[in-house]
């Protein structure tokens, strides 16, 4: 069980970094598809600061179990909001931007996965 959390945790923490950073510095796809859908930049970089605070967090929350179920639950909740804001769009019925929309999914269920590890370790 400690591989699996150790796997998951680190690939979530990893690829909620990454994508956190064209955010903070609105530049990139992420911003642009984000602006054009009427978020500000403001609310781009909140999203974020969330993501890599929550990256972050699962990393720590290797050595410290508590953070790590706090930061992958958090992560969940960012990602089912990502989730919804993509289904409002229609960009899961949409095959020009469904891969923009099926990454938020993919990390939803790593962060699943990552938050059943944390409880099981701790």
């Amino acid at each position: 069980m400690e591989v699996f959390l150790i796997v998951c945790g680190v690939l979530l923490a990893v690829s909620a970094v990454a994508v956190s950073i064209p955010k903070l510095r609105l530049k990139g796809t992420a911003w642009t598809g984000l602006q054009s859908r009427g978020l500000s930049g403001q609310q781009v970089r909140l999203i974020g600061v969330t993501e890599l605070a929550g990256g972050v967090g699962v990393l720590v929350g290797l050595y410290w179990t508590p953070l790590g179920v706090i930061a992958a639950v958090a992560l969940l909740i960012l990602l089912l909001c990502a989730i919804a804001f993509h289904v409002r769009h229609g960009d899961y019925g949409n095959p020009d931007t469904r891969a923009v929309a099926m990454p938020a999914v993919y990390l939803a269920v790593l962060a699943v996965l990552a938050s059943i590890g944390f409880v099981f370790a701790g």
